[in-house]
């Protein structure tokens, strides 16, 4: 349909016939297309209708073709001499192009197409277009007048969301869909660190640099019923309390900070075989033993030395931080 059309406006634009035409498509990037572009070729910017910056590309020999005969009215026996487009080549390319996209009929989607300003620089093209996928239409033809024939190729570069062929919508959506799924199972995969406090101790600097083997920090005897696991960002996520299962140090998960969640990370992770929170880490979920019927998961921790506390302390108990002693 491209062809046809060029060959009416053409003839009907200057003293030319247009034969053999052959048009060729291919997808090209940005950087590709802008490889492809003679130095000496006329370009233009043209527009879709729909916003996207696209280009209309004829090449030296063609438009030096084209201009010979819609000024003289006949091709000579020698090819003009190589220049650059000026303001007037651009004037009547521009008619040829336009007249060509609207004689492909109102069904062609590329027949809103119209020119708009040329491209004199064309160091100027890499800011102007849009770092996407193009389709290259390109036509490649031969102009005859009398007994002189030349070649001509015209090259139209069109954004891919412009150039008509509209994606599947199901395809889309089944694109969207892999995509939600994989980006769930990354987050789902990714290793989150949680680590259990007792409790915390603010010092004096002065205080803190007098520790040493041996020496004694004092938590408040409520700290042991009351387990926090805390994120890397040091946001408190969870509240347990100590425990024990199969000979291993476990936390039970017994409420939130402030009674309410913080997020829903938490319920949002998927089911394993052994399920539970514990499952997700690996571990073993057996309902421990801890003096009641408590429904919430566990988190087993690393063996650790049993603090020994003196019978009867009711208000404070002594915990030792050992440091490593000096060689």
């Amino acid at each position: 349909m491209l062809a046809r059309s060029f060959g009416r406006a053409v003839s009907l634009s200057a003293p030319l016939v247009s034969e053999e035409p052959d048009v060729q498509r291919k997808t090209a990037t940005l950087p590709e297309l802008l490889d492809s572009i003679d130095p000496d070729a006329f370009v233009t910017m043209i527009d879709s209708g729909e916003g996207y910056p696209a280009l209309a590309i004829i090449e030296q020999e063609g438009f030096a073709t084209v201009i010979e005969a819609m000024t003289i009215g006949r091709l000579g026996s020698r090819a003009p001499a190589t220049r650059r487009p000026t303001t007037t080549d651009a004037a009547l390319l521009g008619e040829l192009l336009d007249a060509t996209f609207r004689g492909l009929g109102a069904e062609d989607p590329c027949s809103a197409i119209r020119c708009g300003r040329p491209v004199q620089d064309h160091r100027l093209l890499p800011v102007l277009m849009d770092e996407v996928s193009y389709d290259i239409v390109t036509l490649n033809t031969t102009l005859v007048s009398g007994g002189v024939t030349r070649g001509m190729v015209i090259m139209l570069a069109l954004p891919r969301a412009a150039s008509g062929d509209e994606d599947d919508p199901v395809a889309v959506e089944e694109a969207k869909k892999d995509w939600t799924d994989a980006m769930e199972d990354a987050v789902m995969a990714s290793p989150a660190n949680l680590r259990a406090e007792l409790g915390r101790v603010t010092l004096p600097l002065s205080e803190v640099m007098k520790l040493g083997v041996g020496s004694t920090l004092t938590l408040p005897l409520s700290n042991l019923e009351e387990v926090k696991l805390v994120a890397l960002d040091g946001a408190t996520h969870a509240i347990g309390r100590l425990g024990q299962t199969r000979g291993m140090r476990a936390i039970r998960l017994t409420g939130w900070p402030n009674g309410t969640p913080q997020h829903t990370m938490i319920d949002a992770m998927p089911p394993t075989a052994s399920g539970g929170f514990g499952g997700q880490l690996g571990h073993d979920t057996a309902e421990p033993d801890f003096g009641g019927g408590f429904g919430a998961p566990m988190v087993d921790l690393p063996e650790s030395e049993e603090p020994d506390f003196p019978a009867g302390m009711a208000g404070m108990a002594p915990m030792s931080l050992d440091l490593p002693t000096d060689d």
